[in-house]
């Protein structure tokens, strides 16, 4: 069971599992199993309405539903669940719609970077909403290999490798560290390739949804049903994608997504039209 505390920052919309909401699917295997869950565990009252490839949005139809964004860290009150770093420094302003452990633990890229939350998407919403891991070894595995969740458990410098087990402690998954005793990183990335873990997600000139992520050979090991969407989406917005060094340059005041990739450099989407 994950950690009480973090359970107790959450924002308040995370509980309303009750009430009809629009997911937003990102481009990527950690958003799509993501999204796939919350459908799963929602009766579809939580259902896939927004597509979202961190350069432009997409919507299937117009409802009026709140919007939850699903392994994305919008900077605005947007609702989303996120696990990326999207603080700077210890007092920078974040989402306060936003589920983060990150800012729940006070990590930030100038201080502490490398403390960060080291895993998926989909482990963080498992862990929350008390989602039991897979039955069998290699359910767990995929689990752990979406989003690269395992390779902190691999690193040749202890202290990583205690803030990667200290982590999955966390979030009520101790036992996956037996499971990554018995394998090492290049099984995982075998794993990747395999199931296509780490292939972008697109969308076509006709506004469907396209992969090369396998979810035909994950689906037996996964106990939800998982898939992308069969709609077709529209465009809606157009925006820009952007990459900083924030130790030379400041970030644009228009942006709309914001992860930190390392400790100087910074990942971003802005509004253009909003450019002086």
């Amino acid at each position: 069971m994950m950690n009480k505390y973090y359970k107790e920052q959450a924002p308040k919309w995370t509980n309303d599992t009750m009430l009809e909401h629009d997911l937003m699917f990102g481009d990527d295997s950690d958003s799509s199993l993501s999204c796939n869950l919350l459908e799963e565990m929602t009766n579809s009252l939580w259902t896939v309405n927004y597509f979202y490839n961190f350069e432009s949005f997409y919507r299937i139809e117009k409802t009026g539903n709140p919007i939850i964004g699903v392994d994305m860290a919008f900077t605005k009150k947007v609702r989303c669940f996120d696990n990326h770093l999207s603080q700077q420094y210890y007092n920078s302003p974040h989402n306060p719609y936003c589920f983060n452990l990150n800012v729940y633990k006070g990590i930030n890229a100038d201080k502490n970077y490398y403390k960060k939350y080291p895993f998926s998407t989909l482990m963080l919403l498992m862990a929350y909403y008390d989602i039991p891991l897979p039955k069998t070894q290699i359910g767990k595995e995929i689990i752990l290999a979406v989003d690269s969740s395992f390779i902190g458990h691999f690193s040749d410098k202890p202290h990583f490798k205690k803030i990667h087990t200290d982590w999955l402690e966390d979030l009520g998954f101790g036992e996956l560290v037996d499971i990554l005793d018995q394998r090492n990183k290049p099984y995982f990335y075998n794993l990747q390739e395999y199931y296509g873990l780490n292939s972008k997600i697109r969308i076509n000139e006709e506004g469907y949804l396209e992969s090369n992520i396998n979810f035909e050979a994950i689906r037996p090991h996964l106990e939800w049903k998982i898939g992308l969407p069969d709609d077709q989406f529209k465009l809606i917005k157009r925006c820009k994608r952007g990459y900083i060094d924030v130790t030379e340059n400041r970030l644009p005041e228009n942006i709309i997504s914001l992860a930190y990739t390392s400790k100087k450099n910074a990942s971003f989407t802005y509004n253009p039209k909003e450019e002086s």
